[in-house]
């Protein structure tokens, strides 16, 4: 039951992404937050702070993503949570066409606020 009712919590917030509504999902990080999204990609790097974690989803956001969230566990009681899941991504491309991906996540909640977020894509 209680990963259900993260998981819709979560797709709520993913729906919130895929609309662009970058403010909104900024007040679910704590002010030191840190998202790590490995990789050689423009988009890898490990970015600190509600700044750099802005400006991050700001830039994935302007791409128009779609995601479906196929599996979610949650550990932990709800003020030191951990939070997996598997999603599929869709990303449009200019000119026709649609970039997919596979992956997971890895979110850290303390008190409500994500405090750590790995992401892990098969690119």
């Amino acid at each position: 039951m209680y990963s259900w009712i993260v998981g819709r919590a979560l797709r709520m917030l993913f729906n919130r992404l895929q609309a662009g509504d970058v403010r909104f999902i900024m007040r679910t990080y704590a002010p030191d937050a840190r998202l790590v999204f490995p990789g050689d990609s423009s988009f890898a790097g490990d970015h600190r702070g509600k700044d750099e974690i802005e400006a991050w989803i700001e830039r994935f956001a302007g791409l128009g993503p779609r995601f479906v969230i196929h599996d979610v566990a949650v550990a932990g009681p709800p003020w030191h949570m951990r939070v997996l899941f598997r999603f599929t991504d869709h990303i449009p491309i200019p000119g026709g066409g649609q970039y997919q991906n596979e992956g997971m996540e890895l979110i850290r909640i303390h008190w409500g606020k994500v405090r750590e977020q790995f992401v892990y894509v098969d690119t």
